[in-house]
């Protein structure tokens, strides 16, 4: 993200931009999580199709999205929780290996 992408007001190309009816709150915190997701697999860990993937709290924020893109990507996909309840959330996402520690 650029310097500046949350000021009230900036400056764009109108071919880049992209009008949003409203903003909650509680929304914008999925743009941050899923670039830091997005940039630690693709930029830091090379994914790659075939790969296996750990992620840790994988039902957080990040996390969900870890998974998700690990498995667009044709990974295999072992991720970390704390509950049932979690675990199977997991499952729900598509994770091969939910591990409930």
């Amino acid at each position: 993200m650029a310097p500046g992408s949350f000021a009230e007001y900036t400056v764009v190309p109108a071919n880049i931009a992209t009008p949003v009816p409203s903003v909650k709150p509680e929304y914008l915190t999925l743009l941050v999580s899923g670039t830091t997701a997005y940039i630690s697999l693709k930029e830091l860990g090379g994914l790659s199709e075939g790969k296996k993937v750990l992620v840790t709290a994988a039902a957080g924020g990040t996390g969900q999205f870890a998974v998700q893109l690990s498995k667009k990507a044709k990974c295999h996909v072992i991720g970390t929780c704390s509950s049932d309840e979690k675990s199977a959330f997991l499952r729900s996402l598509g994770c091969d290996r939910p591990i409930n520690y």
